[in-house]
């Protein structure tokens, strides 16, 4: 069985319109809360540059209960599902 990321809601925490660095906050529908760090360029294109894994749940794919990699795997997958759900602060 393969892993299919749902995130069931989003939040923006911190922006920084100015360099244009972001990050959000997903938690997905299996519970696992992951930091997506993304930035956005004056030409208003997205790219995603980091996604954490928040040590509240054990990992989903590993089952791992520690620091592991496997979100970063899915990161432009949660990164999309997560950007539909926030509204991005306008620079």
């Amino acid at each position: 069985m393969s892993y299919n990321p749902q995130v069931v809601e989003a939040k923006i925490v911190s922006s920084n319109p100015n360099n244009g660095l972001y990050e959000i906050v997903a938690q997905l529908k299996d519970r696992t809360v992951c930091r997506i760090t993304f930035e956005k360029d004056e030409a208003g294109s997205t790219r995603v540059t980091n996604i954490n894994r928040l040590l509240k749940e054990p990992c989903p794919i590993c089952r791992k209960d520690f620091l592991c990699n496997c979100m970063t795997r899915f990161k432009e997958t949660i990164f999309d599902q997560a950007i539909e759900k926030v509204e991005l602060p306008q620079a």
